[in-house]
């Protein structure tokens, strides 16, 4: 029989997200684990996330985000919700958030303590790793909901997208834009603000060359980046028809927007326009 290999270090950032969000087989998950543990990288990455869940957690209770989701990304969240709750798997992937919308946020820590470091303090130079980072939780235990935290994660999202807080976010300023209605593929023309960008959030729909899922990793791959893909859609980007690709960022905290031409492809990437929201 044959033996599956283990990935070592360095992580990808991709696979470090999956295997926080439990997105990762479990025979898989229990083997990375001891690895990861003992990596300093790669647990500086999982506090990386457990920050963005914190703070997208304070977002919910936020008294300023008091404008309606847009209609019609209330429907595709509605439409996904619904699969899961027939305990189906989406077909097509939205970008993993750990543990957002959680009742209680005493729950929350324990998990990230138990998950990542035992507590919040950086381990000193004299002390390994591993004697700082307790047993993680079985991957299966939270498997079943980890779902529910996608989509709860893309909801928060989706919101930011129609109120105009998506640049806000992660810089904690003060925030005064006013709520637009989400743009249309016909809508967004040449002015890929933070909130037209954003419309893509959890879209898989563009249709033509990249309508296949690996026509889009191929069309990233070929953009130079190694990155989980959030979300795509038609638009149209200086008078020419374009392929906008949501990508996690350099930066906890952060989306990249990638427009691209229709053709994108190996050796012919297409890029047009490479912007970061957040």
């Amino acid at each position: 029989m044959a033996t599956r290999s283990v990935p070592q270090p360095p992580f990808s950032q991709e696979l470090l997200a999956d295997l926080h969000a439990d997105n990762v087989d479990p025979e898989l998950g229990a083997q990375l684990w001891p690895a990861v543990r003992a990596d300093s990288d790669a647990v500086r990455y999982l506090r990386s996330l457990d920050e963005v869940t914190t703070r997208l957690r304070t977002l919910r209770a936020d008294e300023r985000v008091v404008h309606p989701m847009p209609e019609d990304v209330s429907e595709r969240l509605a439409a996904f919700v619904a699969e899961l709750e027939l305990g189906e798997e989406p077909t097509e992937r939205i970008g993993t958030v750990h543990r957002l919308g959680a009742t209680s946020s005493d729950d929350d820590a324990a998990l990230r303590d138990q998950r990542v470091l035992g507590n919040g303090s950086e381990p000193t130079a004299s002390e390994d790793w591993t004697e700082r980072i307790a047993t993680p939780i079985p991957l299966a235990q939270h498997r079943s909901r980890r779902l529910r935290w996608i989509a709860a994660a893309a909801a928060v999202l989706a919101v930011l997208a129609g109120t105009g807080l998506g640049v806000q976010l992660f810089r904690g300023g003060d925030v005064t834009t006013t709520a637009k209605p989400t743009p249309t593929d016909d809508q967004l023309g040449d002015d890929l603000t933070p909130t037209a960008a954003l419309a893509a959030l959890g879209r898989n729909d563009v249709t033509g060359p990249l309508g296949s899922r690996p026509a889009l990793t191929r069309c990233v791959a070929a953009a130079g980046m190694d990155r989980a893909v959030l979300g795509s859609m038609n638009m149209r980007y200086q008078g020419k028809d374009a392929v906008l690709i949501l990508l996690s960022g350099t930066a906890h905290g952060k989306i990249t927007a990638l427009v691209v031409g229709p053709g994108c492809t190996t050796g012919d990437p297409q890029v047009r326009k490479v912007t970061d929201i957040g």
